[in-house]
């Protein structure tokens, strides 16, 4: 951080950022026929093992297919892994320069897309079907957050910082409105 006075601060970074969502309740298996419905998952560009596969959702099932009670003990999901590369550019400014400091924070990051994988998880078992087709290469986040130190002596300071990050055009093409966000709990010493 670069201290422009005794209240007002611009500061910048780079951090990596790991996400992940989850769909549960959806089954991934083996179409022998090659897939029937090839649009049910229009934002995936799947991978060779996952060209034949077919999905259903367990609230699908008939009974009559599967027994009732059995529906009970089926865990599935679809699993989205992404990373970002983080560079944030912040203005912190001073509420409160005493024992206890108090802090407003406020800016954006730019995010730079590194991981984008898609996965099956069935019972345990969890399998790369291909990556998301989506999400942009660059995105933005909009930054704000509170920032509390605690001054321990003249050479040490506690410091703990909540923020909360609203994510700007990092998807593209989805159905509804997915308006992505996270929280960081920032501590340092």
């Amino acid at each position: 951080s670069y201290a422009i006075n005794k209240k007002l601060r611009v500061r910048a970074g780079i951090n990596k950022v790991n996400l992940g969502y989850s769909t549960n309740n959806v089954i991934v298996y083996d179409n022998i026929g090659g897939s029937d419905s090839p649009g049910l998952l229009r934002n995936i560009k799947l991978n060779e093992a996952g060209e034949n596969l077919s999905f259903i959702s367990i609230d699908e099932f008939n009974f009559l297919q599967v027994p009732g009670i059995l529906n009970n003990f089926i865990e599935s999901s679809i699993d989205q892994k992404l990373g970002f590369i983080e560079i944030p550019l912040e203005l912190e400014y001073r509420i409160s320069n005493k024992k206890m400091g108090i802090s407003v924070i406020g800016g954006f990051s730019a995010l730079f897309l590194t991981d984008n994988e898609i996965y099956s998880f069935f019972n345990g078992v969890s399998t790369l079907l291909g990556e998301a087709t989506n999400i942009n290469n660059t995105s933005f986040s909009a930054n704000f957050g509170l920032g509390f130190d605690f001054k321990m002596s003249d050479k040490f300071i506690l410091n703990l910082e909540p923020i909360f990050k609203y994510q700007i055009n990092t998807f593209n093409n989805t159905s509804g409105n997915f308006n992505p966000y996270f929280i960081g709990i920032y501590f340092g010493l």
